[in-house]
């Protein structure tokens, strides 16, 4: 679902991200703080492989397999989370909409009629006026109100981005959940069996003689412990199906489609240089955003100070027994406190602490995006040289399990040698799915913490803020 619109209102997105990284004026006034500097030559402290259609389309629309997609889009149109960010976007349209009219004019119309009877004498009198009154913002107190809120709308667009970029990557990390553990069911399902047939062969040799009541004791022992487990993956599944059945806007247990097994994802992501997050995360450009309103709304405050000033006029048209008269009138007025007792003072100073607060939380969600982003780039990458070490290790225990197995059943060894290999290949298996799942965890949240395609710049509508 999309945020109810007006024409081209989200390339307000645009207008914050391409403006300069200073705010106009802030070195030349002394009355401003200055903007803290955030230090965008840095760089991955790893090399990130980039796909160039990553980074002109969201990137669940080209970096999820295609079975999941359409899932994914679905889950957009549906989510609550999603719905309710919407509404804070058509609010804030709306804000802007009444800081826009109250820039222009105010047209009022009135009219009055009475009939007086006084020994006999009958009397009429009626009058109609229209009064017009247009605010002369020669100071753009008004234009500076209606540029802040039309900043507090691209903070909330870009809340909206935010909010898809988190119900995606809670929906396909959930996607995930599901299909980890209903492999990890059928690789429990597999262990069963084969536990289950050294059971029956303990079982054989025990009647034959050759081992004791100890070692049959012990293979049931293993084998009930191997079979407490499903048990509580299928909780997992459960669990991960119901929670994107929320995300889809559904209650639990509406859907019963289990993932066939974990997608297959490319370690592609849209950019490799951290500058780029500045036009590219929905939290940054909230924060720049936030921080463009605070300085509109800080400059706005220091022109309150001068005087206030209007065009007014009216039209006015009686009618007495008869006779008509009219009356037209204009004038400007201006006015302006003279003494305020010191609120003028504490509106300045609240302003100005606003306006500090918003440059230093800028900065503080850049430092913690590109952190965030670089902790992911070096967890792929440690991941991706686990994966294949634990192939290597897979490939030696699932032979030695052969081998014991083997010399086990030809009676040539005993069943121990068998225990403790299959318990090693068992784990091994578990290790690597479970890294194969967190791999792909991590390339979906390194893809959302690189956030979303920036509007083009040329759609910005005249007389936005820039």
């Amino acid at each position: 679902m999309l945020p109810p619109s007006k024409p081209k209102r989200p390339s307000l997105l645009a207008a914050i991200g391409l403006t300069p990284l200073l705010l106009p004026g802030c070195a030349s006034d002394l009355q401003k703080p200055q903007v803290p500097a955030l230090g965008t030559s840095t760089s991955f402290t790893s090399p990130v492989s980039v796909n160039k259609a990553l980074a002109r389309l969201p990137w669940w629309q080209t970096g999820l397999p295609p079975e999941l997609q359409p899932r994914v889009e679905k889950m957009l149109q549906a989510n609550t989370e999603i719905r309710i960010a919407a509404q804070d976007v058509a609010e804030q349209r709306a804000q802007l909409d009444l800081a826009e009219a109250q820039r222009w004019v105010d047209i009022s119309a009135d009219a009055s009629g009475n009939v007086q009877t006084s020994n006999g004498d009958r009397s009429t009198r009626a009058q109609l006026g229209v009064d017009l009154r247009m605010p002369l913002d020669v100071f753009e107190r008004l234009k500076d109100s209606r540029d802040a809120a039309a900043f507090d709308l691209a903070a909330s667009l870009a809340q909206y981005e935010q909010q898809r970029l988190d119900q995606v990557e809670r929906f396909v990390l959930s996607y995930i959940d599901a299909a980890e553990s209903k492999q990890l069911l059928e690789l429990l399902d597999q262990q069963i069996d084969t536990v289950s047939t050294l059971l029956r062969l303990t079982e054989l040799r025990f009647g034959q003689g050759l081992v004791s009541s100890v070692d049959v004791l012990q293979q049931r022992e293993q084998l009930a412990t191997l079979r407490q487990q499903p048990a509580r993956v299928e909780l997992q599944l459960v669990q991960a199906i119901s929670a994107m059945d929320e995300l889809r806007g559904q209650l639990p247990g509406s859907s019963t489609e289990i993932p066939p097994g974990l997608p297959a994802m490319a370690e592609e992501f849209a950019i490799d240089q951290p500058a780029q997050l500045l036009l590219r995360h929905p939290r940054l450009i909230e924060k720049r955003a936030a921080l463009l309103a605070s300085d509109k709304r800080y400059v706005a405050a220091l022109n309150e100070r001068l005087p206030d000033v209007s065009l007014s006029s009216a039209a006015l048209l009686r009618l007495v027994a008869g006779d008509s008269t009219r009356i037209l009138s204009a004038a400007i007025e201006a006015a302006v406190a003279l003494f305020d007792s010191g609120r003028q003072d504490a509106i300045d100073a609240q302003k100005r602490a606003a306006l500090e607060r918003a440059g230093i939380e800028y900065l503080q969600t850049w430092l913690a995006t590109v952190r965030d982003a670089n902790d992911l780039v070096e967890e792929l990458r440690a991941n991706k040289a686990l994966l294949q070490l634990s192939e290597n290790r897979g490939k030696v225990a699932s032979a030695l399990f052969d081998s014991t197995r083997r010399r086990y059943e030809r009676g040539i060894s005993d069943y121990l040698p068998v225990l403790a290999a299959l318990s090693s290949l068992q784990q091994q298996q578990r290790d690597h799915l479970a890294l194969q799942a967190q791999r792909l965890r991590l390339i979906v949240r390194l893809h959302s913490a690189m956030g979303l395609p920036a509007p083009p710049a040329e759609d910005k509508p005249a007389g936005e803020p820039a």
